[in-house]
């Protein structure tokens, strides 16, 4: 999860908890508003008919009920009930509502005087204590506040679809202005992934703003200028040590040869000698020749790439092998899996792909403990798979074989400075694939995927088996 969403997250569920607290209070603020009206407006009731039974002469119960049933202000579910100093009920009003009362009740609403509850039916019930001509009375009026309720759900349904559709807009609205505030960095990310190796000089845009990312343009500038230093002093000096390691070998060689001519083998011990500096020349120029191979991948120098058949440049490449290694026995399988030559064309350089095939095929002729090297070719899922096994008696480090210059510390005699398989991995990931390895039952196995072509449509005549 990028930064983006990760702030556009926060900044919504932050807006989210604030407004829910804000439209939470509105609501339990209108509820507790409607609720204490509601029951002052109960409590005026029970004291003006309590007034108007006992204190206001010529008004008799029936009267009274009369009055209460025709009133303007009536309440849904009204209902009324007075009792006198005995706990008796002396009135009730005509409404078919019931309070549901105790004694226990009525001592407690003489005792503290007003009391608020709401019965089993959700009626709000008000008791009151009165005391009028000389007597303690006790009135209990109830109601529906069916009005102030619908109003209250009303309230509810406006502050979830406020709630709602604020979540809504504020998470459009932190979308796009987070955007604007990344926009200077994913500018600048732009810019920074198309700087390689190859193009130190482009810098990023800086702006007049004078802000933190600004100043971040301004010292990655120049950090790339000193990247660009650095990068052209190492290929100059790779250049430079190149020709002048290549020129002194070319010149010993051909007095070496020189030498020969003049010992005419004449002297076998001179001849001996001679052989064996013109091996140590040859593997002298070799390395030279793989530490520039390599300084060539590592700097992403372009490559042409064309669609390639891969098990004739593999067929080549045991071809130019053979001599140099002529006990080695190779053996390819193509799997029933290939069942196009399309299937065995990917897009590469074939000088490469050549000089990886050479050497891991040098690496098993040098390093397997049988003369033997299987090289199966499948296809599975748009994927060229060539899989190298040949047999060893332990397995290698898989987390170090692929560096350069590793060698195990038994394999330090043997020709080679291990740079063969650390150029085999740069090639095959320069051209898209993968390469890794296993050893199972004996077997070192290099495991090389490829993709295929796309659209490779070359008019192969060669023939194979499978």
């Amino acid at each position: 999860m990028n930064y983006k969403t990760r702030l556009t997250l926060l900044f919504v569920g932050l807006f989210f908890i604030v407004l829910t607290a804000i439209l939470s209070f509105i609501y339990i603020a209108y509820s507790e508003f409607r609720r204490d009206e509601f029951f002052e407006r109960l409590h005026e009731k029970s004291i003006s008919t309590a007034r108007l039974l006992i204190e206001v002469k010529g008004v008799d119960i029936n009267l009274l009920k009369i009055i209460d049933q025709n009133s303007i202000n009536k309440m849904y579910d009204e209902k009324i009930l007075i009792f006198d100093e005995q706990n008796k009920l002396i009135y009730s009003s005509l409404d078919d509502e019931k309070i549901p009362y105790s004694i226990k009740l009525i001592n407690a609403i003489r005792k503290t005087g007003r009391q608020y509850y709401v019965d089993d039916d959700n009626d709000e019930v008000v008791g009151v204590r009165y005391t009028g001509q000389g007597h303690d009375y006790v009135v209990l009026s109830s109601a529906y506040d069916r009005y102030g309720i619908s109003k209250l759900q009303n309230l509810q349904d406006l502050v979830i679809l406020a709630l709602v559709l604020g979540t809504l807009l504020i998470s459009v609205a932190s979308y796009y202005y987070i955007r604007q505030v990344f926009r200077p960095i994913d500018e600048l990310n732009r810019s920074i992934q198309n700087i390689n190796a190859n193009n130190l000089r482009g810098h990023v845009a800086v702006k007049k703003n004078k802000d933190e990312l600004d100043t971040l343009a301004i010292n990655y500038n120049q950090m790339l200028e000193r990247l660009s230093k650095a990068f052209e002093s190492q290929r100059a000096f790779v250049r430079n040590a190149a020709h002048e390691l290549k020129t002194p070998l070319a010149l010993i060689r051909g007095k070496l040869e020189r030498l020969e001519e003049l010992t005419n083998n004449s002297q076998p011990e001179i001849q001996q000698v001679t052989k064996g500096l013109s091996d140590d020349i040859d593997e002298q120029a070799a390395l030279i020749e793989s530490l520039l191979l390599i300084q060539r991948l590592q700097s992403q120098l372009p490559v042409n790439t064309t669609p390639i058949r891969v098990d004739e440049i593999l067929d080549e490449s045991v071809k130019e092998s053979s001599p140099v290694y002529p006990q080695q026995q190779v053996k390819i399988d193509i799997d029933a899996t290939i069942e196009t030559e399309e299937q065995l064309i990917v897009d590469g350089n074939a000088l490469l792909l050549k000089i990886c095939f050479r050497n891991l095929i040098e690496n098993a002729a040098l390093y397997s403990t049988t003369p033997q090297l299987s090289i199966s070719i499948r296809h599975d899922n748009a994927i060229l798979q060539l899989t190298f096994s040949n047999a060893g008696e332990e397995s290698s480090p898989g987390n170090l074989i692929f560096e350069p210059f590793f060698r195990e510390t038994q394999q330090q005699e043997k020709p080679g400075h291990g740079l063969g398989l650390s150029i085999v991995k740069q090639i095959i990931e320069m051209m898209g694939g993968t390469i890794t390895y296993s050893f199972l039952a004996g077997q070192h196995n290099f495991i090389l995927r490829q993709p295929l072509a796309n659209g490779a449509t070359q008019d192969i005549n060669t023939s194979y088996q499978s």
